[in-house]
């Protein structure tokens, strides 16, 4: 059993990593945040003759395409505006596509991005994220101290990782989201004589799989985790614990690693 806990410990961290590793400025939507004035560009970045640019408007969303000159400058295209009129479709072939079905580019620098560009981050958005809880409240029964059954309230601070998915609310331009979790995971969990009524006869520490469903907050680039939980042990020792199939309540911190975006256009120029 320890052996298949040590193989799910080293999955979670796995999928962590290279999860994490998958982020790339080509997978999102960006908008620009002010107007900007771009020269339009072949895919691998060189600027077409005559030269030609374009005043990029504030709020017209856009992708990155193509990274050059070592991530120095992106090579993007303006999302196609899509309301069917006249002035739309007249744009659209000056900065998406021309006649010839021939994709559009514009370069624009690394630094230019940061001053007048951001990632564009939709309302609600499908969440998958890694996530570890700090502290471990976990409730007594409520009942007298001289009752047999007895269970006390307890704090804790086990080791425990983990991996959730649900759906993140985000108001982009305040940086606040709110994302609706649930998840599994791995936890150690100190037990002793007393949270075991004597069934062993000193501390240890035991594996246990981890049920968890709560909220994460996230202002900027900071995060906390609201959770409540379930952690199954097996064994004796499992079935002699006094929190076995208990609730917990959790406070902790997760990372952001994947975050897939849907189709997003421009509506007018």
């Amino acid at each position: 059993m320890k052996k298949n806990y040590s193989l799910f410990v080293c999955f979670l961290l796995l999928f962590s990593i290279t999860s994490f590793g998958q982020t790339d400025i080509r997978e999102n939507r960006h908008v620009f945040k002010f107007d900007i004035s771009l020269s339009e560009c072949n895919f691998d970045g060189t600027l077409i003759t005559p030269a030609n640019s374009k005043v990029m408007e504030k709020d017209w969303k856009f992708r990155v395409r193509n990274i050059v000159n070592d991530g120095k400058d992106y090579v993007i295209q303006i999302s196609e505006f899509t309301d069917g009129s006249p002035e739309s479709i007249a744009q659209n072939a000056l900065t998406y596509q021309k006649s010839t079905s021939e994709n559009i580019y514009f370069k624009i620098s690394s630094s230019q991005y940061l001053s007048f560009a951001e990632e564009l981050k939709r309302r609600g958005s499908f969440v998958v994220g890694a996530s570890t809880t700090l502290i471990k409240i976990r409730p007594g029964n409520g009942k007298d101290k001289n009752d047999a059954d007895v269970i006390y309230s307890e704090f804790g601070n086990d080791f425990n990782i983990g991996i959730t998915a649900g759906w993140r609310v985000n108001n982009y331009k305040d940086n606040v989201a709110v994302s609706i979790v649930g998840g599994i995971g791995f936890s150690s969990i100190k037990v002793t004589p007393q949270t075991t009524r004597d069934f062993i006869t000193s501390e240890s520490s035991q594996s246990a799989i981890t049920f968890s469903g709560g909220l994460i907050f996230e202002v900027e680039k900071f995060q906390i985790s609201t959770f409540v939980g379930i952690d199954t042990m097996s064994g004796e020792i499992g079935r002699n614990w006094i929190y076995r199939n208990r609730p917990w309540i959790g406070l902790g911190f997760g990372y952001e690693i994947f975050k897939p975006q849907g189709k997003i256009e421009n509506k007018n120029p």
